[in-house]
């Protein structure tokens, strides 16, 4: 697969971005589904049950600018705890967002979209860049947001 993503700023951060609906609905359904999965296995789940990975192929995929107040996070996923490896995924969260802030402010790191769902604006993808960007008081992110 044969990407064109060209670099983006929107309130002094930099983004690499698909902007063509078909490749980011490549990019999605590919790559980061792979990740999804993995994710999936990882908490004990079968991924084929995942109720967001049903849905995956369905979308229609757009590349958005939107306002961070108005993402929801999913609960789900923000109290994600698993006690016999001593992970808590808020804890992790924080360690690796101060660690994306600092490359930001440093060095100028270039960041990908955050994806999210559009019937709900759900954060599915890009916790730590939309903490670290929270924290960073950027009222606006690059999103690709996807609709059934």
């Amino acid at each position: 697969m044969h990407l064109k993503t060209p670099v983006r700023r929107l309130e002094g951060i930099t983004y690499w971005v698909i902007e063509d609906p078909q490749g980011i609905e490549d990019f999605i359904n590919v790559e980061i589904r792979r990740e999804w999965e993995g994710d999936a296995r990882s908490e004990g789940r079968d991924p084929s049950d995942d109720p967001w990975l049903k849905t995956l192929s369905k979308r229609k995929w757009s590349l958005e600018i939107v306002a961070v107040d108005c993402i929801r996070l999913d609960p789900r996923i923000m109290n994600y705890v698993d006690e016999e490896k001593g992970y808590a995924f808020v804890d992790s969260l924080a360690k690796r967002s101060q660690e994306l802030r600092e490359t930001i402010e440093r060095f100028a790191s270039t960041i990908w979209p955050v994806i999210i769902k559009k019937e709900n604006l759900m954060l599915v993808d890009g916790y730590c860049r939309y903490t670290t960007l929270k924290a960073m008081n950027v009222s606006r992110v690059y999103a690709y947001v996807g609709a059934l």
